[in-house]
């Protein structure tokens, strides 16, 4: 019978654009120098740890936390950064230089920063006000795995030649030190104005970094045993070895396009080991990790004692026992747990699987307002009514929402604004000539009505949920031209006040007019 586990998680990385001083070593040949034609763009990454949602884990059982670390390791030196153009042509392969983890080693509740950059001239040839499109792809944790990064050649390497393999040792286990390779990849595109503003730069999107290995666990889990006058229980596990194992394996997911879930195995093509390997005891649980394989190939070996002073017993079980409950193939990123109930003349076990699901933490950097990709404020509106224009003052380019006055519809303007986690955000008006008291924001029903007694001088949130704000203008206007500036005020934790991009301009600010025509 198939259950939903407690699952592991892996934190998610979120990329921000900046400008800043070169942060990463180069693999490919160095880029010309062409002075000021060519730009440095760097990114900054965060990679969230939290375990917010495992059980507290008991003091003292040091295997079990530094297994929870291992799998959650990155290494400076043993990662890529991939950088592709918009056709998919590799245009740089570097390794960052900088990554520093905050946080606690035992409860794991911190976060990775990460730097790189790099130059290119592929960015310069976008005009200043034209969209970049690229791809980033991070490899990680394959050499500690007995892999190699491959050293592709810039111009001549497409996304779909990534593809390095790696051979697992029959005594290679996760530790502090060494890391369960990953992979990840995400397309981009970013205006170039703004990948030039440095700190400033908007948030991108996000990148999620999956395991490419398959953690197989055989717990014991029987009910029949006594307690005998030695004070241990009979029958008990002793010891569960692999007897027949893939030990090579693709660091790259047969799909790219993971984002729900991973459903198919990328099986290297070898055949299976015949030497036994030994699981590491964990508590209870008897633990293995693998590459991807069909489950006819994996195969393991059960050791169990049933009585005090008896000889030990062994039990072999194949995987394709449970192809019906685990499906024909072990995929990546997922845990196989085996539990033994008891020992008679035959083994019983059954079979629960559960996904490593990637957990949606975010951790962003300070003083940083990030919406949805083209998250920008957008407007709802009937057109006979309201008009939405942009205008330049003083050589910015501003939103205007246009009310022609007499009206008593609204016009619905909506955004997602992603982080800070945790801030709250605020919609008000400040008023410019004759803007005091000219325009309101109002609550709606399902059918769209007014609520009537819902009229406000504000609308607020929670930052990470999709907003709607609906203004209008209110009561009787004369003949004069009413204006105001919307603006959207974040709120953090610690009180800071941040205010949110509303244009593609990065402006912070829409103008609301109220006029006699459109």
């Amino acid at each position: 019978m198939v259950k939903l586990f407690d699952i592991l998680t892996h934190g998610m990385l979120w990329l921000i654009l900046s400008v800043m001083t070169v942060s990463c070593v180069s693999v490919d040949e160095p880029v010309p120098d062409k002075g000021n034609e060519v730009s440095t763009i760097s990114f900054k990454f965060t990679i969230y740890t939290d375990e917010k949602q495992l059980p507290t884990r008991a003091l003292g059982v040091w295997e079990e936390n530094a297994a929870n670390v291992a799998e959650r390791i990155l290494k400076v030196n043993d990662m890529r950064i991939l950088f592709f153009d918009q056709s998919g042509l590799l245009l740089k392969s570097v390794i960052p230089s900088y990554l520093d983890y905050n946080g606690s080693d035992v409860t794991n509740d911190g976060y990775y920063t990460l730097s790189v950059s790099f130059t290119h001239d592929y960015f310069d040839k976008f005009d200043d006000d034209a969209d970049v499109p690229f791809t980033v792809m991070i490899l990680a944790n394959l050499e500690s795995m007995g892999g190699k990064y491959n050293d592709f050649s810039p111009g001549n390497t497409r996304v779909a030649d990534v593809m390095e393999s790696f051979r697992m040792d029959k005594n290679w286990f996760p530790s502090e030190d060494i890391g369960i390779p990953m992979y990840g990849i995400k397309g981009f595109v970013v205006a170039k104005e703004l990948l030039m503003q440095g700190l400033d730069a908007p948030f991108a999107g996000q990148i999620d970094l999956i395991r490419s290995l398959c953690k197989v666990e055989v717990t014991d889990k029987i009910v029949n045993a006594i307690e005998y006058p030695d004070g241990e229980s009979y029958p008990k596990v002793t010891d569960v070895e692999m007897v027949s194992w893939i030990s090579q394996g693709y660091i790259r997911p047969r799909f790219d396009d993971y984002a729900q879930g991973l459903k198919f195995a990328n099986i290297y093509p070898s055949s299976p080991e015949a030497s036994a390997v030994s699981a590491r005891k964990i508590n209870d649980s008897f633990r293995f990790y693998c590459p991807e394989a069909d489950v006819k190939d994996m195969k393991f070996r059960v050791t169990a004692i049933l009585s005090p002073g008896s000889d030990p017993r062994q039990f072999e079980i194949g995987l394709d026992s449970f192809e019906s409950e685990i499906g024909g193939e072990l995929v990546r990123n997922h845990i196989y747990r085996f539990n033994i109930h008891a020992f008679n003349t035959l083994l019983r076990l059954d079979v629960d699987v559960s996904d490593w699901v990637i957990q949606k933490n975010e951790f962003e950097l300070d003083d940083i307002v990030s919406m949805e990709p083209d998250g920008f404020l957008k407007w709802d509106y009937d057109e006979s009514n309201f008009a939405v224009t942009t205008e330049t003052y003083n050589g910015s380019q501003e939103g205007q929402l246009s009310i022609l006055n007499g009206t008593t519809l609204y016009a619905t303007g909506r955004f997602h604004i992603l982080s800070p986690i945790g801030a709250t955000w605020r919609a008000y008006l400040i008023p410019g000539e004759n803007g005091v008291d000219a325009f309101e924001f109002v609550d709606v029903d399902g059918d769209g009505k007014v609520i009537e007694g819902s009229q406000s001088v504000f609308a607020e949130g929670i930052v990470g949920e999709p907003a709607k704000i609906h203004i209008r203008g209110k009561g009787d206007a004369d003949s004069y031209r009413h204006w105001a500036e919307l603006v959207v005020e974040v709120r953090t934790l610690d009180g800071t006040v941040l205010y949110a991009p509303l244009t593609p301009a990065m402006s912070s600010k829409f103008i609301i007019y109220r006029e006699n025509k459109l």
